[in-house]
């Protein structure tokens, strides 16, 4: 009866479905093992390396290093884009200058003119002989 039980736990542990408590009791009865289980055994038993007592805090510590690490650099990474942006966005639009039409240029001249009350101001005839955004050409009839 108990060669068939250890028949069925190596069965069991073959076909990878066999718990912890029945591969360490597997192990732990190594008499009756097949020589290939056996050679198994002693290679994990020789090899076996025992996890340290903080193992599970430095995993942590490691992934949340990282973590913040990666969030630090996609942090920069938006600060560097918003900063480019903001340069870009200052040099593209740049507002325009109010472009006057000649009849807008003459009334606000003549209203810069009319603040000035005590100056004598005649009518004089003037005739307009080249005008551009920059300057007007203009002769008087005096």
């Amino acid at each position: 009866m108990k060669d068939d039980g250890l028949k069925k736990l190596i069965e069991k542990y073959k076909e990878g479905n066999s718990t912890l408590k029945e591969e360490q009791f597997l192990f732990n009865n190594n008499r009756n093992l097949e020589p290939s289980l056996k050679a198994w055994y002693s290679f994990i038993k020789q090899n076996r390396k025992e996890t340290p007592n903080n193992f599970n805090d430095s995993l942590w510590k490691s992934f949340q290093n990282k973590k913040i690490k990666k969030r630090r650099l996609i942090i920069g990474m938006i600060s560097a884009v918003a900063s480019v942006l903001l340069l870009i966005s200052l040099f593209v639009s740049k507002p325009k200058e109010k472009e006057f039409s000649y009849s807008d240029k003459e009334i606000l001249l003549n209203q810069a003119l009319n603040m000035f009350s005590g100056t004598n101001q005649q009518e004089v005839e003037q005739n307009i002989i080249y005008e551009n955004e920059i300057i007007i050409i203009y002769t008087t009839t005096d």
